[in-house]
């Protein structure tokens, strides 16, 4: 008789119970990492559309420019994961989401104070990268994928890092706005 036969059905059922969880935990990680994966796509098709009117504040376009480098790479390390689980990217997600974002990167071209409400929304937006990282590496831990944490906090911390610029140097870009627009 083998060991698992001698268990108490109780052991077997709590057992079991875990492995359901496990199953359970690791379906809501790979759909966390879909979602994150349309996220980045999202940043990538706003960063895009908004770069062309950052031209006049070369600070700001150039780590805005680096920031869509970097969300380029982060939704690369997403796939990564996902392949790694046998999954994939939902290429409907990304379509709305792709869509979302051009749209999203449109929303604010031609306002009087299009490049202040960009930073604004920027910021706000990092702070929901950030915390979608923080949320898939407890996931991944759940999921029993706590070799993925390392990546996951590598993008968590890529996105702290651009949103403690854009928080530090808003006041500079309110100032080179009221100075071009005195111009």
């Amino acid at each position: 008789m083998s060991a698992r036969g001698r268990e108490p059905a109780a052991t077997r059922h709590k057992r079991g119970m875990t492995m359901a969880g496990s199953n359970a935990a690791m379906d809501v990680y790979l759909t966390g990492l879909r979602n994150q994966h349309a996220v980045e796509t999202q940043a990538i098709g706003t960063i895009q559309n908004q770069l062309t009117h950052m031209q006049a504040y070369p600070d700001l376009h150039a780590r805005m420019k680096t920031d869509k480098e970097r969300s380029e790479t982060q939704a690369a390390r997403l796939d990564d994961l996902l392949a790694r689980h046998g999954s994939a990217k939902s290429a409907a997600k990304e379509a709305v989401v792709g869509l979302v974002g051009t749209v999203a990167g449109f929303a604010h071209v031609g306002s009087d104070d299009d490049v202040i409400k960009n930073v604004l929304a920027a910021t706000g937006y990092k702070a929901y990268e950030i915390a979608s990282y923080k949320a898939l590496s407890a996931l991944a831990e759940a999921a029993g994928a706590s070799e993925d944490k390392g990546v996951l906090e590598q993008s968590m911390k890529e996105e702290q890092e651009m949103g403690d610029w854009l928080g530090s140097h808003i006041p500079a870009l309110v100032q080179a706005y009221l100075a071009q627009k005195a111009a």
